[in-house]
């Protein structure tokens, strides 16, 4: 099928045919994804810098809260190192969305973004692309933080390898709902350093106003509140319990009700931005 279109006194008596747009299969889509991931993850692998400060910042946080503050704070029935490193592997995970953000920004102002627009690409492929590559940088992230918890601090999976691997898929996946997140603010801002300001402004909050580096009976009274609807609160006790024991059911459904409804949000929100430009 052809469309026939006639342009003015310039294009008079001149027929262009236009081929109908053509729908995407399930694979293609698939495809489109797989290579805007591989497209991000070589960028990163090249950038040495980027990939050192991601392992160096997480780790730096790691050895202060694990031995500074286990010197001073104290939670019943658990040593603070153990309690502490999964708000730790929290926070690590949150601070690299924000990395999500800022790239998907860096692209729409090099006008990037544009030029994919204009490729017989699905429409939903930029942004899956991204949060795709940028959770399996996260995975990996988290993989080596764990094994350095582990040899270094002494951090122990006192539910077996089982636990470890819980442990580990939770906070990876939280990892993928806030780049999700991450990406929407990166789309809809287009400004990298107004992009990295709006994610800050939310994060310290979200991770101290949380069970991530205290028990919640040690939170300010007013506090409470926030910090028991707190998706972080949610992941970092259904991530503890997974590793060292503890009540799981409750935190788990919380969890669950937070990622997925987080990423299928901003997923929708992000491809729905993309689309409108």
């Amino acid at each position: 099928m052809t469309a026939v279109a006639h342009f003015g006194t310039v294009g008079a008596g001149r027929e262009v045919s236009v081929e109908p747009v053509r729908r995407l299969t399930i694979l293609e889509v698939v495809s489109n994804i797989g290579v805007l991931a591989n497209r991000n993850l070589v960028k990163f692998a090249r950038n040495r810098q980027l990939m050192i400060v991601s392992i160096v910042q997480p780790l730096t946080n790691m050895i202060m809260f694990a031995y500074v503050l286990n010197q001073v704070a104290h939670v019943p029935g658990v040593s603070y190192k153990q309690f502490v490193i999964p708000g730790v592997l929290i926070q690590a995970v949150m601070v690299a969305a924000m990395r999500t953000g800022v790239a998907v920004s860096y692209d729409s102002d090099a006008g990037m973004t544009d030029r994919f627009r204009s490729l017989p690409i699905a429409r939903s492929a930029v942004l899956a692309g991204r949060i795709v590559s940028d959770t399996l940088r996260i995975g990996i992230q988290i993989v080596i933080l764990m094994i350095v918890a582990v040899v270094l601090v002494g951090f122990k999976f006192r539910n077996g390898p089982l636990g470890a691997i819980g442990a580990v898929t939770v906070i990876v996946m939280f990892g993928l709902a806030m780049t999700a997140f991450a990406g929407w603010v990166g789309l809809a801002s287009k400004d990298p350093e107004s992009t990295q300001t709006i994610l800050v402004t939310p994060t310290l909050p979200f991770v101290f106003g949380s069970s991530a580096f205290a028990p919640l009976t040690r939170l300010p009274t007013w506090m409470r509140p926030f910090a028991m609807v707190n998706p972080v609160s949610s992941a970092v006790d259904t991530a503890r319990s997974m590793a060292i024991g503890g009540p799981l059911q409750s935190s788990l459904e919380h969890y669950l009700a937070w990622t997925v409804g987080l990423t299928i949000t901003f997923v929708y929100l992000g491809v729905r931005r993309y689309q409108r430009g």
